[in-house]
């Protein structure tokens, strides 16, 4: 029994050790963001997943969430789409929760046209054209 208990011990301690040799914020889970600042050697911002409550037509509640990005290859623009990520997030919620509105349950979102919506909003918060918007995925739940 002492045995088996020591080993119990043994094992606890090798599961905490990479929790106590963290920081306090890897340890809780933090510390690495969801969202990462562009250092200016890449061309793309991540931006953090977009997620979206709709309460539709037919009274269905739904969630939905979308991951995105933005390819910019000039580096003035890069840093206005660097400082645009809060208003571009709020942008896309919108236009995420309009579209899925209409959407009649069970129908599949048209990525295209979506996108599409969201170039447009791109263009107009960031002030001229060049950012690319990429989306990259839809999960509706």
């Amino acid at each position: 029994m002492i045995h088996r208990r020591a080993l119990f011990v043994l094992l606890l301690a090798l599961l905490a050790a990479p929790m106590l040799s963290a920081g306090p914020a890897q340890a809780s889970g933090g510390g690495h963001g969801g969202e990462k600042k562009n250092s200016g050697s890449t061309p793309y911002v991540r931006m953090r997943s977009l997620n979206v409550n709709v309460l539709r037509s037919s009274g269905a509640r739904t969630v939905v969430t979308t991951e995105l990005g933005i390819y910019v290859t000039d580096p003035t623009l890069l840093t206005r789409v660097d400082a645009s990520t809060p208003r571009l997030q709020a942008a896309f919620g919108q236009v995420v929760q309009g579209y899925m509105v209409g959407l009649p349950v069970g129908a599949p979102p048209n990525a295209d046209y979506l996108a599409q919506l969201m170039q447009k909003e791109t263009d107009r918060i960031v002030g001229q054209r060049g950012a690319k918007l990429l989306l990259g995925t839809i999960i509706i739940n």
